[in-house]
């Protein structure tokens, strides 16, 4: 409350120094005025003419109601009030009072975008509202909702022509690696052939959780290199994220969209980690490839700014949100 006070009393007195500066420094205004009588007829009498002129000359001003005055006097027109020239009237209150209010307005407006950039994210109403709405039903993220999202990628997502599932987040820590690996399992576990790709080059981890070495991964095939898929259990093979230069550079080569075509003509299901928002707009190439992505998400007071900048890389690529998870612990 008091911040907000405090914004809008800066916001009004801003206003109202720029109406005094703009009323100090606009030039002095003229305004020349006369008024002449002009004879309309025996059956109309006679009728009043007051002739004004304003400007920033005052002999302008002059000139030009004198100019007037004698065409009138050459239809007869006798000249009841001679041409006068007066400095034009200025309210400094009207102007202040003006500018007061107009600062008030922006103040508000000011204040109305602060709180919505910075509204919380509290509950899975927040989430949505900040995301968007997803294909799939948001939902808590527990062990006992996986196999049901994944019978729903089957069923409304997954087609001949369309196999990535890009699983991203706002920020480190929000539990990506941990359902991509998962959703990987239980995909396999359901006798559907998958492929797991570890994109994630700035903080690679799907190695460590297969207890494999990080090397002859995506990253190297991209660069130009080998790469190899490990077979990491029935029906799931994985691709570590190996090393690369420039992961900006790497994802946007032409060799991952021809790579992921590849993989989908020999795998059902290819789930992709992706690195945190937070960290770059890697997340971009795999979820504008695949034309979505999972979200995973946790509510907090201070998500609302990263969760929206999440939701600006997704539409950038013009990626929907599939369904969002959300990780409460």
């Amino acid at each position: 409350m008091r911040e907000a006070l405090r914004l809008l009393s800066l916001a009004t007195l801003a206003g109202v120094g720029l109406a005094w500066a703009a009323g100090a420094l606009s030039p002095n205004v003229y305004t020349a005025s006369a008024a002449v009588l002009l004879p309309e007829g025996a059956a109309q009498g006679s009728r009043v003419v007051r002739i004004r002129h304003a400007g920033t000359d005052p002999r302008e001003a002059a000139s030009l109601v004198n100019a007037e005055v004698e065409d009138y006097r050459a239809r007869k027109a006798r000249v009841l009030d001679p041409t006068v020239v007066l400095p034009a009237s200025r309210d400094p209150a009207a102007w202040l009072a003006l500018g007061g209010a107009a600062g008030l307005l922006a103040g508000a407006a000011l204040l109305v975008a602060h709180r919505r950039r910075r509204r919380p994210v509290r509950c899975e109403s927040d989430l949505v509202g900040t995301l968007g709405q997803p294909l799939l039903a948001a939902r808590p993220l527990r062990s006992e909702n996986l196999d049901e999202l994944c019978r729903q990628l089957l069923e409304h997502w997954i087609t001949p022509q369309r196999r990535l599932v890009p699983v991203v987040s706002a920020e480190a820590g929000d539990g990506r690696s941990t359902l991509a690996t998962e959703l990987a399992k239980r995909f396999a576990a359901m006798g559907e052939k998958v492929l797991l790709v570890d994109a994630d080059f700035r903080s690679p981890s799907l190695h460590e959780r297969f207890g494999l070495a990080n090397r002859a991964g995506l990253g190297d095939f991209l660069s130009g290199r080998g790469t190899s898929i490990v077979a990491c259990g029935e029906n799931l093979g994985l691709i570590v994220a190996g090393a690369c230069g420039d992961p900006l550079e790497a994802l946007s080569s032409p060799r991952l969209p021809a790579f992921l075509v590849e993989a989908g003509k020999h795998f059902r299901v290819v789930v992709i980690d992706t690195p945190a928002a937070a960290r770059g707009p890697d997340l971009q190439m795999p979820a504008a490839l695949a034309g979505g992505a999972l979200v995973v998400a946790r509510p907090g007071p201070a998500r609302g700014p990263a969760l929206e900048q999440l939701r600006a890389h997704l539409q950038f690529g013009a990626a929907r949100v599939v369904t969002t998870l959300i990780n409460q612990g």
